[in-house]
Formats: structure tokens, C-alpha cells, sequence
């Protein structure tokens, strides 16, 4: 896929949102949910038991929701704040060392909130298409999981995001119901917050 069908996949299917993960939830409420990595909501990893259940927990509901072998977009991006800079983070994240990213136009910050961002700061947005498999990305997600880089998976078939973070793991799903029954299905590992966080 070409950036350019990229961006009209993009904008045919999420028009209300940006490829920056920290929005989906404001702009997709009645099709998002949150699940937690660890339980009683820790939110990082301190032994290899429990990073075995942040594992166990992100795969079993990523290729649940997915599916297994299933297509997708690996999505990810970097702030750029002062100067130009030539690398992107694609290029110098080890995680990242084993996707073929492609750029995308960069979003540009100030115009998108003017009170919170200055004239010249954008966000540099990249993509990759590779293969969900249940365990093949464990690398990528404990280093999401230590906050050390940020991406997430697009399934182009289901229509679904699942980005997961430093404490677990948001979706955005088809629509509402198939929402719903996601939320039931996982009720032990969401939060006990009622806004979901």
C-alpha cells in the first residue's frame, strides 16, 4: 500500500480522528475500550511473571480481536519540536529495525491546537504493513509496555485499532455492539474506573 491509499483508507474510515493514538478515545467514545495489563490495574511490569501476564493478556485479546495471521498496519510516528531532523524514530528504535515503514505527511501540531503547540512543531507519522501473530511481537510490545517507543495495529478488514500503551491496551472496534460484547468478554482485566481509564 502506497502512503497515499494509506491516508484515503485513513480518512474513509476514522474521518474524526488522527493516526496519534492519545486522541481515538475522545473522538471514538461509543466504539472504544481500555483493557489493563496487569491486574488490580498495575501498570508496569516489575518481575518475569508478571511480564508474562502482560504478554499472556496482550496477546490473547489482540488475536482475538484481530484474528491470527491476520493483515495489518503497524503505525507509528515521532514528535519533532526544535530543528529538522532527518532520522525518523523508525530508524533508530531496534523494535522498529524489522518493518519496512513509509512516511506519511506530517500533521502539523500548531494547527491542529495553536494554545497547546507552537508555529513549526509537527508529528511525523509512519506506517508498516506486516502479519499479527500471537507472540511474534513481543519485543515491540514490552517496549511499548516500558514506554520506551509508541505504535499500534490496524486491522484494514475489521476496522479495529488496537493500541496498546504503558498500562494496557486500547481499541477501537467496528461499531458499538461488537464493542460491547469485547468489553463483556474481557470484564476481568478492564478497569474499575467509570470513565474506563
Amino acid at each position: 500500500m502506497t502512503p497515499e491509499q494509506f491516508k484515503e483508507f485513513w480518512t474513509s474510515t476514522y474521518p474524526e480522528t488522527l493516526p496519534i493514538q492519545h486522541f481515538f478515545r475522545h473522538d471514538y467514545p461509543d466504539k472504544w475500550f481500555r483493557i489493563h495489563s496487569l491486574p488490580q490495574s498495575k501498570r508496569y511490569a516489575d518481575t518475569e511473571q508478571q511480564w508474562d501476564i502482560l504478554l499472556t493478556r496482550h496477546n490473547t485479546i489482540i488475536t482475538d480481536i484481530l484474528g491470527d495471521s491476520a493483515k495489518v498496519f503497524l503505525v507509528t510516528g515521532d514528535y519533532n519540536y526544535n530543528e529538522p531532523i532527518e532520522v525518523h524514530i523508525t530508524k533508530q528504535e531496534p523494535s522498529f529495525f524489522n518493518f519496512s515503514f513509509q512516511l506519511l505527511d506530517d500533521i502539523d501540531l500548531f494547527e491542529l491546537s495553536p494554545e497547546q503547540y507552537d508555529k513549526g512543531q509537527v508529528y511525523r507519522p509512519a506506517f508498516a504493513e506486516t502479519v499479527w501473530k500471537a507472540h511474534q511481537h513481543d519485543s515491540l510490545l514490552r517496549d511499548i509496555a516500558d514506554d520506551k517507543i509508541r505504535a499500534f495495529f490496524i486491522s484494514q478488514d475489521k476496522k479495529t485499532i488496537a493500541a496498546p500503551y504503558d498500562g494496557g491496551i486500547d481499541f477501537v472496534l467496528e461499531d458499538k455492539e461488537t464493542r460491547d460484547s469485547y468489553k463483556e468478554k474481557y470484564k476481568d482485566w478492564l478497569s474499575k474506573r467509570e470513565d474506563g481509564l
